[in-house]
This record gives C-alpha cells, sequence and structure tokens, in this order.
C-alpha cells in the first residue's frame, strides 16, 4: 500500500503522462470542434453558391448595348472626369458623353481648341484635370470652366515629340508623358523637364513608348515597340522578359486589384507580371485551338477582381475573359444573328467606368456591358458553333436535372445546366413535324408530350417517342398538359380532357367538358386538390368532382375576372390562385364570399408590371411570385403585392416570352422561354442596384448663346457665379439640360427640377429630354434644383445652379418711388391707365406663351413625322413598317389572328423618269401613295418602302378570296393615266402577297411576300400573286 507522500514509480509517472497528453490532446480536438462548427453552414452555403455558379457557365450570353452614332466612331481611348462624364477619344475628335447625347470636340486654328483630332491617349490626373494626347498634336488640357483647352506643343523646351501616346501621375502634381521619343517630364509648375533622364529613359529604345503605367512606389512601367521595361529613379532601365523572349513590342499595360501587371503585345498575344516577379509568363487561351498567343491586345480591363479581359483586333478577334483563378478563358465575338453580341470584332479601345459598366468602342460607335451579379444568365444559343437564336415555346424540368426545350422550329431540345447541349428530339426519335406545344412528366418516370399531331410518351429511361391514340377525341393539337397523382389533365382547342394513368395498359376516359367551360379553346390547366382549374382563350372555369364553374368576367369592375386570354396559372403558399393574361397582366383571386362571388385583385402596368401582356408564373423557393412578360420580367411580393420589375439594367436580355413558357428547376432556378432566348433566374442571388449616380449640367443656353458647364459642376452650389439674365434677355430667358450619370439604363432614370422662390413643387421632366426652362421671370435671385435618379429611382443629391434675373428701368427702386409720387399726384385715373396696361401686358406675355408652346408642339410632331414618315408621299416609312409587320406578326404567334403583306411595285418606273424627268417621277409616287390610301381599309396601312416600293399591312384577312377584291382594286387604281403637265403618264403595278401562317417569323412573312412578287412580275407585270 503507497502513502500519499511516496515518491511515485517511474512506471506510474509515464502513465500518468500518457493520460495527461491523451487529455490535453482531447480537449484540443474538442475546442476545434467548437471553434469549426460555426463555419459549417457558411461553408455550405458558400458551396452551395458557387456550385450553381458553375451550372449554365459556358452556355451564357454576354450581350451588348450598342450605341450607333457618327460622333462616337473610332474610338481609341477613354476616361472618365470627376464628374462622371465619359470622356471619348477617336479619331475624328474628343468626344464627351452623358449617356444620352454626344458633344464633340474638333481641332480648330483657334489657340483655345484642340490642335488635332486624331486621339490616342486620355488620363485623369490627381486633380481631375483631363489630358488628351494626340496622334500629331501634342498634348491639350481641358479646362472645364472655359470649356477651352490648353494646348502645349512639342518644341526645343517643351514635349520632344507631338505623337502622345500614354500619360501617368507622377505623385507631385506633374506628368509623365510617353510620346514617339520617349519619355518627357510636366512639372506641376507647367514647365516640361528631362526627369525621365534620371529614371534610366536615355537607354531606352528609340521607338519611344506605347504604354505607360506607375507603381506606388513611384517605378515607371514603359511598354515599347522593343519590349516592356521598369524604370527607377537613380537606376538603368532593366527589360522583363516576357514568357522567355525578349524586346516584344509592347501595346497595353494594366495593373489589377491584386497587384498583378498584365500586359499587352502587338502580336504576341497577353502576358501577367506577379507581384515581385522578374519576368511575365504567357497568357494561354483555352480551348483545342488557342490563337490569343498570335493576336493584337489593343486594351485590356479587369471587369471583377479576378476577371480580365483582353481587347483584340486580329483575324480571330473579339475579347477573351480569363478567370484568373481557374485559369481558364472563353472569347466573346460577334454574330450576325445576335442583335446584342459583340458590335465588332475589331474591339479598338475597353474602358470600366466607376459604376462597373465595361465600354468598348468600335469604328462606328460604343457598346457597354453591365457586369451582373449571378443572378440572372441569358442562354441565346445551344452551343457556341449552332446558328440562330433560341425561341423556346415550352419548358420542362426533367427528372434527371436536364431541361427539355420545345423549339419554334420544332422538336425538343435537351440541356444540362453544367455541361451545355445534351441532345434533340425530333422527327427521328418519332416525334412528328410542327410544334411541341407543352410536355409533363409522368408517375412513372415517362414524359407526356404534347403536340400539334396529337399526344406522344416517352419512357423512361427511352429516347423514342410513340403517339398515343385516343380514340374518342377528333382534334390533334395538344395545348396544355397536368397530372395529379394518376390523372392526365389534357386540353386543346376541343376542351379539357381526363384520362386515368394504369401502370399498365391504354389511358381510360374519365371526363370530358367542352362548351361547358365557357370557352372549350384550353389554354393552361392547374390540378389542385380536389379542383382543377382551366384557363382558356377568354376566361377562366374550375372544375369540381361534380360541376363546372365558369367565372363570370366583366372588364369595367375591378374587383371581377376581366376577360382575356389566359396564359398561365399558379397557386401560391396562401393558397390564392393567380393567373396571367393578355392585356391586364396578372389577376389574383383573393377571395369569394359568402353568396359565391369571387373576388380579384389586378396587377398592371399602373402597379408596376413592365407590360400588360403576362406569359408564364412561377414561384420561387422564397415564395415570390415571378412574371414573364412582353417586356422583360418581375417579381411579386405576395404579403405587399410590390413589384420590381427587371429589364437589361438587371441582366434581362430576352425582351419577350413566349406564353406558359417556363420552369422551375431543381436547383431553385426559374426558367423563362423567350422569343429570342432563355432567362435562367438565381432569385437567391438578386441584389438591387445601389450606385448613386453624379449629378451634372450638360448644356446651358443663355439669351440663346450656350455658355460654359463646367463652373456648375465644380460642387460649387449656390456660391457658383449665377446665370444672369439681362432686361434684354428676359423674354429669351435660359434653360438648363442636366443629367444623373447613371449609364446602366439611362431610360429608366427619373428627373426633376425646382425653381426656388418661383416654383412650389418638383416639376418632372422626361428621361428624353432633362431640361428646365424659364423666361419672363420677374427680377431677383433664384436657385435652380436639379434632381436625377439611378434606374431604380434612388435620388441622387439636388445640383444647384444660382439664377439671377436684372429688374428693367421700371423695377428699379428709385423709379418705383418716383412713379408711386407720380401715381398719387395724378389720380384714380391714372392708376386705372396704368391696371388697364398692366393687364394688357399680361395677356400679351401669355398669348407669348402660349405661341411658344405651340411652336413647340409643332415641331415636336414634324420630328415625329420626319422620324416616321416619307416626305415626298405621306406614307410612313420603312421604319414604322418594320415595327407594324414585327408587331402584327407576335399578335399572331399568340394567337392574335393573321395577317396579310402586300409588296407593290410600279412597273417600267425608270422609263418615267427618264422621259418626263424627276419631277414627273415624283408626282407619280405621290399619286400612288393616294390611290393605295383610297384602294384599302382605314384599318389597314400603306407604306412606302423607298423608291418605287410600297406595302400594305392587311389586319384580319380571311382567305386569299378576301385579297383578291384588294388586289384588284390597287391595280385599278394605280393603273389609271395621271395627267402631268402636257403629258400623261400611264403605269402599272405588280403585287406579291403573303398570309401570316403559323410560324412564320416577321422576316419569313417579308420573303414569302418578296417571292410572290418576283412570280407577278414573271408573269407579265399589271397582275397580282399570292404566296402558297
Amino acid at each position: 500500500m503507497l502513502q500519499s507522500n511516496a515518491d511515485p514509480s517511474p512506471a506510474l509517472l509515464a502513465r500518468r503522462a500518457r493520460v495527461a497528453a491523451t487529455l490535453c490532446l482531447m480537449l484540443s480536438l474538442l475546442s476545434l470542434l467548437s471553434l469549426l462548427s460555426p463555419l459549417a453552414p457558411a461553408r455550405a452555403e458558400s458551396a452551395a453558391t458557387a456550385a450553381q455558379a458553375e451550372r449554365w457557365a459556358g452556355m451564357s450570353h454576354t450581350s451588348f448595348k450598342h450605341t450607333v452614332h457618327a460622333d462616337l466612331g473610332s474610338g481609341l481611348c477613354f476616361a472618365q472626369d470627376r464628374h462622371g462624364f465619359l470622356w471619348i477619344g477617336t479619331q475624328a475628335g474628343l468626344v464627351r458623353w452623358d449617356g444620352n447625347r454626344p458633344l464633340k470636340y474638333v481641332a480648330d486654328a483657334r489657340e483655345d481648341a484642340l490642335p488635332d483630332n486624331y486621339i490616342i491617349s486620355l488620363h485623369l490626373d490627381s486633380q481631375g484635370r483631363l489630358w488628351a494626347g494626340m496622334n500629331s498634336g501634342g498634348l491639350a488640357r481641358y479646362d472645364a470652366g472655359r470649356d477651352k483647352f490648353v494646348r502645349y506643343r512639342a518644341s526645343p523646351t517643351g514635349l520632344r515629340d507631338p505623337r502622345v501616346a500614354a500619360m501617368a501621375d507622377d505623385g507631385q502634381g506633374g506628368l509623365w508623358i510617353a510620346t514617339g521619343s520617349g519619355l518627357d517630364h510636366l512639372g506641376a509648375d507647367g514647365r516640361f523637364t528631362r526627369l525621365g533622364d534620371a529614371y534610366g529613359a536615355a537607354t531606352l529604345p528609340d521607338s519611344g513608348i506605347d504604354a505607360l503605367l506607375r507603381d506606388a512606389d513611384g517605378a515607371l512601367w514603359a511598354g515599347t515597340r522593343r519590349g516592356l521595361f521598369r524604370l527607377r529613379r537613380d537606376q538603368p532601365a532593366q527589360a522583363i522578359p516576357l514568357g522567355g523572349k525578349a524586346g516584344l513590342p509592347i501595346n497595353s499595360l494594366l495593373h489589377d486589384s491584386a497587384g498583378r501587371l498584365w500586359i499587352g503585345s502587338r502580336n504576341n498575344g497577353a502576358f501577367v507580371l506577379a507581384p515581385g516577379a522578374a519576368a511575365a509568363t504567357a497568357v494561354a487561351e483555352s480551348g483545342p485551338q488557342p490563337t490569343l498567343h498570335n493576336e493584337r491586345i489593343s486594351s485590356i480591363v479587369e471587369a471583377a477582381p479576378g476577371e480580365i479581359w483582353f481587347g483584340t483586333d486580329g483575324g480571330t478577334g473579339g475579347i477573351v475573359i480569363l478567370d484568373v483563378a481557374r485559369h481558364s478563358t472563353r472569347r466573346i465575338r460577334h454574330r450576325s444573328d445576335t442583335p446584342d453580341s459583340l458590335a465588332d470584332n475589331d474591339v479598338l479601345a475597353m474602358f470600366r467606368e466607376r459604376s462597373g459598366i465595361i465600354y468598348t468602342a468600335n469604328m462606328v460607335g460604343i457598346s457597354q456591358h453591365a457586369p451582373q451579379p449571378p443572378a440572372v444568365a441569358t442562354i441565346r444559343h445551344l452551343a457556341p458553333g449552332r446558328g440562330g437564336q433560341l425561341s423556346v415555346t415550352s419548358v420542362m424540368d426533367a427528372a434527371d436535372g436536364k431541361l427539355w426545350l420545345s423549339m419554334i422550329s420544332g422538336g425538343v431540345e435537351l440541356i444540362d445546366p453544367h455541361h451545355g447541349y445534351s441532345g434533340q428530339l425530333a422527327a427521328n426519335a418519332g416525334l412528328p413535324p410542327g410544334r411541341v406545344l407543352t410536355s409533363v412528366a409522368g408517375p412513372d418516370g415517362e414524359t407526356y408530350l404534347g403536340t400539334q399531331h396529337g399526344l406522344f410518351r416517352i419512357d423512361a429511361g427511352q429516347s423514342r417517342a410513340r403517339h398515343i391514340t385516343l380514340p374518342p377525341r377528333d382534334e390533334e393539337e395538344v395545348w396544355a398538359l397536368a397530372i395529379r397523382g394518376r390523372t392526365l389533365w389534357m386540353g386543346g382547342m376541343d376542351g379539357l380532357w381526363g384520362f386515368e394513368l394504369p401502370a399498365d395498359g391504354p389511358l381510360r376516359l374519365l371526363r370530358h367538358e367542352g362548351k361547358s367551360l365557357g370557352d372549350p379553346r384550353v389554354t393552361t390547366v392547374l390540378a389542385a386538390g380536389d379542383d382543377v382549374w382551366v384557363g382558356t382563350r377568354t376566361g377562366l372555369a374550375r372544375l369540381a368532382p361534380d360541376a363546372v364553374e365558369v367565372i363570370p368576367t366583366d372588364l369595367s369592375t375591378p374587383d371581377r375576372l376581366p376577360p382575356g386570354y389566359v396564359s398561365s396559372l399558379l397557386i401560391d403558399r396562401q393558397g390564392r390562385l393567380w393567373l396571367s393574361n393578355f392585356g391586364t397582366g396578372i389577376v389574383i383571386l383573393e377571395r369569394t364570399d359568402a353568396d359565391g362571388r369571387r373576388r380579384f385583385r389586378r396587377l398592371g402596368i399602373r402597379q408596376g408590371l413592365p407590360d400588360s401582356g403576362a406569359n408564364k408564373l412561377l414561384q420561387d423557393q422564397q415564395g415570390m411570385v415571378w412574371a414573364s412578360t412582353d417586356a422583360g420580367l418581375a417579381r411579386i411580393d405576395p404579403r405587399t403585392l410590390a413589384i420590381l420589375p427587371l429589364g437589361p439594367g438587371e441582366g434581362v436580355q430576352v425582351g419577350t416570352y413566349w406564353a406558359n413558357s417556363g420552369a422551375v428547376t431543381g436547383a431553385g432556378e426559374l426558367v423563362f422561354g423567350g422569343l429570342s432566348g432563355l432567362t435562367v433566374v438565381r432569385p437567391q442571388a438578386l441584389s438591387g442596384w445601389h450606385y448613386q449616380p453624379p449629378m451634372a449640367v450638360t448644356r446651358i443656353l443663355l439669351n440663346d448663346k450656350e455658355i460654359p458647364v463646367g463652373p456648375y459642376n465644380a460642387g460649387l452650389g449656390a456660391k457658383a457665379p449665377p446665370l444672369t439674365v439681362s432686361t434684354a434677355a428676359r423674354e429669351r430667358g435660359f434653360s438648363v439640360e442636366f443629367a444623373a450619370l447613371d449609364y446602366s439604363a439611362p431610360e429608366r432614370n427619373r428627373y426633376t427640377y425646382q425653381l426656388k422662390g418661383f416654383d412650389h413643387h418638383w416639376v418632372q421632366t422626361e428621361a428624353s429630354s432633362r431640361r428646365a426652362s424659364y423666361n419672363n421671370l420677374p427680377p431677383g435671385d433664384y436657385v435652380l434644383q436639379l434632381r436625377g435618379s439611378n434606374r431604380n429611382g434612388d435620388w441622387a443629391e439636388a445640383l444647384e445652379v444660382p439664377v439671377r434675373v436684372l429688374p428693367a428701368w421700371h423695377q428699379q427702386p428709385l423709379a418705383r418711388v418716383a412713379m408711386v409720387a407720380l401715381a398719387l399726384a395724378a389720380g384714380a385715373g391714372l392708376i386705372q391707365a396704368r391696371t388697364a396696361y398692366l393687364r394688357r401686358r399680361q395677356r400679351e406675355l401669355e398669348a407669348m406663351v402660349e405661341a411658344r408652346t405651340a411652336e413647340l408642339r409643332a415641331t415636336q410632331a414634324q420630328l415625329e413625322t420626319l422620324a416616321y414618315g416619307d416626305p415626298l408621299t405621306g406614307l410612313a416609312n420603312r421604319r414604322l413598317f418594320t415595327d407594324d409587320l414585327r408587331r402584327l406578326v407576335a399578335q399572331g404567334e399568340r394567337g392574335g389572328g393573321a395577317c396579310a403583306l402586300l409588296l407593290v411595285d410600279l412597273d417600267h418606273f425608270k422609263p418615267v423618269n427618264d422621259t418626263h424627268g424627276h419631277d414627273a417621277g415624283d408626282a407619280l409616287l405621290a399619286a400612288t401613295a393616294e390611290r393605295l390610301r383610297a384602294a384599302v381599309r382605314e384599318a389597314d396601312r400603306a407604306f412606302r418602302l423607298g423608291g418605287d416600293e410600297f406595302a400594305v399591312l392587311l389586319s384580319q384577312p380571311a382567305d386569299s378570296a378576301a385579297l383578291a377584291p384588294v388586289c384588284a382594286r390597287i391595280l385599278a387604281n394605280l393603273a389609271a393615266p395621271l395627267p402631268h403637265g402636257d403629258a400623261v403618264i400611264q403605269i402599272s403595278a405588280s403585287i406579291g402577297a403573303a398570309i401570316y401562317r403559323d410560324g412564320d417569323s416577321h422576316e419569313q412573312l417579308y420573303k414569302r411576300a418578296d417571292l410572290a412578287l418576283y412570280a407577278a412580275k414573271a408573269a407579265g407585270r399589271n397582275t397580282w400573286h399570292l404566296s402558297p
């Protein structure tokens, strides 16, 4: 027995040590687990977000908004000043862009103008001053206060070369200037020095410097035509190897947010120099046939941390986007079949402005891309090599995670969100020709497809469809399918059919409702509990187990169901029925009274929907309801019914969607099928746009003369020099144009203004005008307050412009005292005379205001006529013709009825000009327009497409028999002789006609009419021909 004070044995000490070590280890592990356990959900959520970001990555379309303008073409460089204006240096001048209107500065002989139009570099210095480098004009600084330029010429004591390719701050208020002869320095005192020699610039190749950057430590990076060099004070120039090569010509440089230096070469692609590295490595392009290593890099931008864009202008062309973390690239190119693709594969310049928008320049204008959070993706094409945009009439999310897309051209395309295009179901897979109108997954893994030629089934694990014969049914088209349990509900133009789905054997008919639905033309079906809700082309019905309820419609009563085409149905988490329709938007069944009367709530344009044509309703995992419309998407909060519209600014690039085309994926994404692509929405990733745009005055007219806006954008507010309206200028007054410089969607920015001391309320103005105008103001001091918002309607801080209106001589204080004394002496008679004069003067001023208003309205009407009318004939022009044709074809695609197109071409028109002169030809064209108007109905419209080509759009033609009298009248009217001077002109015409048929695009309809016109010409002219 051991005593307590006895010394322990060595074995006992060893055991105690092992036990203590084990306990310490266990405590450490428990402590580590307690620290890691809170991070597990966050890591899981982060992993889920990353996984979702991987989905659709290979198929997502990068969309651009294009601005084509003569002043914006041939851009070579960009800069953004401290006020937020975007400046573009082009080959034909310097342009200021406010998102709405370009303002161009060109070279002039004046000393305060640009010396050269060819701008190759722009720079904003640390003091906020804008500098422009020219190809042969040296350097110019923009003086915003005077709206003039200060020139810096090449001279023995100034610039050594007139070509200024790049600039960089020197950290002390001066500039480093890269020229065709090397490195120059302009001190803060405005004097040129040869400070560059202290940085080893004298040892650089004599080919000049094309790119220049300055490090935070003051070192310079100089890109020359014979390599990249690092310049440090009192050290020789250090040549940087690029991918193991030396002497490569350098075109562009960029420092990214991680401190890496990106280098663009003239002929050998791009390189990256890591911080502290001695040599740069080449950027490798992904894919089986990379070409980046042989291309010219025109510019480089960091679109987001870890995402670098390289603009190229080589044979392959376009933009190469590098994901730095994944070491992978993808290339963006122009596609002729996609209007919002990259405008041109020759990318002249790129720039990232402060809100994150990427601008690119090409020969005809500029394009902008707004990088979006991963909330919205647009799928335009099934695969990079496949032509034609997607037009998806219905969507189904399959059990294996693939999406089944029914195409406007027929068949079903299968896509895997992770891997892209997966396959196709078409005629070779057992499907009939024509469209698949709807699809639904069955209870045993099978899939049912409703087509224009009946019902088809694809069994689980199979890839071939087989036709299902439904003996009681004569109609072929299947427009709607829904399954609940083992009951299949099928809708078509002949009503609603219910079939039992046995595990084996044929379908068994359970129920059929036709005219009892109020309208047998079924468009959508929703099985909910024991009820089946049925949407038709004119309204809504409910099938109970033993009854049918047709919901009464009433457009004039707000809480009744409005009539219209019901495109989709949905039950929200509160159990309310939602429906979308054409004409109203969204309708919600809010309650049912004790007497059975249904009470509805309508949501339309007035409540915030982008358009009154709603196509598909979906509900996300948070319970929010989403709607596709004919003008983008909308998210509706079911609790408050607050509507958030989503358009191009939020990344929704598909403008119009198909009725009832959409699905919710297993990953919680919402997928909507549109006429020009597929929109994928990740609701949990949606974030608001909180960019606060700066307000800027863009133009001031005082007494009809333009004055500089710089002093009013300098942040002085009411302390800025006032706009002084003299007595002589009071009638003309002044106008101030202004803008909120949110470039993401400038058409959605909102604007108001108020002249403090005159206006009692804020005055709203349209985003297209943004102008505050005043005249005949009483004398005094005022402050004009200008407000603008971002695209979400969040107001920026108001901009203030002081205004002073000088008094007339009779409004001076001494003159007023004298007038009062004279009035007292003259008596009541003079007072009455004065009163009459003032009243007459007031009437004159009011008449003047009314006249000016009438002039403005007349001018606006003339502008609209010029935009959409043909000045010679008074007919609508080709621009309006294209809009009307697209609208009528879109209505036809949604079941809105047919339309017909007549192309009219005058026979032997050229001899009329040659024989009688062009005035006779013009008279004949004008007469042709009048005769066309007389030959068609008021509901139809005639157009002049150009030359002697005319067109007529006919709405609701029944058939070819209905066209015959119209064409006969046109031919007869046009064949009538036309007296002109001493001559009589006799001419005939040929007509090509085409009637819209299902599946026609507006281009196809036009092509058919054009072929028919050729047939009429070939048949001997003076006749008409109908396209088969």
